[in-house]
């Protein structure tokens, strides 16, 4: 009598032996369960950032102005700092477009970045045309937000920000 042959095993990419498709039996070892492992790391890092916060609002005193007063206009109304990128914008130019347009052309201008210049790699060197309008836009961005935020005085004057400082945080 003759040995049988064994059989082949087919699978998507070809025909194996049957020995090769054996799975290793893992070690009990391999499992690193949710609970205690990831649970507790996470409730630690949670308590230690709780902790920083808390200790943050400890030493550093933030009071509240004054309540609001309408009869009291503040010397300088100016948008907190990160608006003021925009609000210098509107000194520069018609409101549809500083404060409608522009804002509208960036959001879709980051929604397309994914999109545009497709490089033959991907590495910034590779990536020319993408990486300038995007550093162009950023410092523009940049720019315009420190001369709102430092720069500009009652009446929105030019104002050096080693004279007086007109800055809200």
């Amino acid at each position: 009598m003759s040995v049988p042959e064994k059989e082949p095993r087919y699978r998507l990419l070809g025909i194996m032996p049957r020995e090769a498709g054996v799975r290793p039996k893992k070690e009990p070892d391999d499992d690193v369960f949710t609970w205690p492992h990831l649970l507790v790391r996470h409730a630690v890092v949670t308590a230690a950032t709780i902790a920083v916060v808390f200790g943050v609002a400890i030493a550093f005193d933030a009071p509240l102005q004054e309540m609001a007063n309408p009869n009291l206009t503040p010397p300088v109304a100016k948008a907190p700092w990160y608006f003021a990128g925009l609000q210098e914008l509107l000194a520069h130019a018609h409101p549809m477009v500083a404060g409608v347009l522009v804002p509208g052309a960036a959001v879709v201008f980051l929604f397309a970045v994914p999109f545009m210049d497709l490089g033959s790699g991907w590495r910034i060197r590779d990536r020319k045309v993408i990486v300038v309008v995007f550093t162009a836009l950023v410092l523009a961005a940049v720019v315009l937000t420190v001369v709102g935020a430092l720069f500009r005085g009652p009446g929105w004057s030019w104002v050096w920000p080693w004279d007086t400082l007109y800055l809200e945080l």
